[in-house]
């Protein structure tokens, strides 16, 4: 999603008893009883990485699907789970990368994660806007190009996660739904559905090849948002909000936590 705020997010949040991160819930997101944790349970350390689209922005708790994937695991394994957060609105993949790289808090947090969360992209093509409204390139040769670097960048940062993680550590992405259907006059005018479309798939095909390159999967928000097609209006479904534009709603977001919990806890549910 276009960074709208430049505002920046550090946080760092103990998820015990279903309460930290905002708010508490269940599946469903709504509030809930929490499940017994033994006080010598093994605390399930999870590190989220990304811009805008992984800090919680357009869910008014400021849970995200970070923190409410963080509540699902906490219910299912009945252990406290701690969650740093090191996505920032604005944040590029060549920051990212720069960071698993060389940023030692953050290569710090990484070795020590049993789950690594990853939602990056939008930030990604905000200068390609700039430059179609500027009239500087046409239809989708404006993105192209950054949608390339991104794969580089992207792939190389799994890649680091990885080795800094270990081999048992769960790696999940998502991808980016199609904001342009439903979205109205909430979208510059010089961006197209077909452009919009684009954007959202090839991100999808990127992020998706390179985690599962490195062991790790993810989840088609596309399909999940829009449908088949990548058409469907996922604001009338209440997934997606105008208001900021446009990122997955409470309900949205609560959908990609769970969407990611059905790709399995692995060892962290044995």
């Amino acid at each position: 999603m276009r960074n709208m705020c430049g505002l920046s997010l550090g946080v760092v949040c103990l998820l015990v008893a279903l309460v930290g991160c905002g708010g508490s819930g269940n599946a469903d997101g709504h509030p809930s009883a929490a499940a017994a944790s033994s006080p010598s349970a093994q605390a399930v350390r999870i590190v989220a990485l990304g811009d805008s689209d992984a800090t919680g922005t357009g869910d008014p708790t400021g849970q995200g699907w970070v923190g409410r994937y963080a509540a699902l695991v906490h219910k299912v394994t009945g252990s406290p789970v701690h969650v740093t957060n090191l996505a920032r609105d604005g944040k590029t993949s060549d920051v990212l990368l720069t960071e698993v790289r060389s940023d030692s808090a953050t290569r710090q947090a990484l070795r020590g994660a049993q789950v690594v969360l990853l939602g990056i992209g939008g930030a990604d093509l905000n200068p390609g806007d700039d430059d179609l409204q500027a009239g500087k390139c046409k239809g989708r040769d404006c993105y192209t190009p950054l949608l390339r670097q991104f794969g580089r960048n992207f792939d190389a940062t799994v890649a680091t996660v990885r080795q800094l993680a270990g081999r048992s550590a769960l790696i999940r992405a998502i991808s980016l739904p199609n904001g342009y259907p439903g979205a109205g006059n909430a979208i510059p005018p010089f961006v197209t559905p077909g452009i919009a479309l684009y954007q959202a798939v090839t991100e999808r095909t990127i992020v998706c090849h390179s985690v599962r390159k490195y062991g790790g999967d993810c989840i088609n928000v596309v399909r999940a948002f829009n449908g088949s097609s990548g058409t469907g209006d996922a604001y009338q479904a209440g997934l997606m909000t105008k208001d900021p534009c446009c990122y997955p709603s409470a309900k949205g977001q609560q959908l990609m936590a769970q969407l990611l919990y059905r790709l399995g806890l692995g060892p962290l549910h044995s």
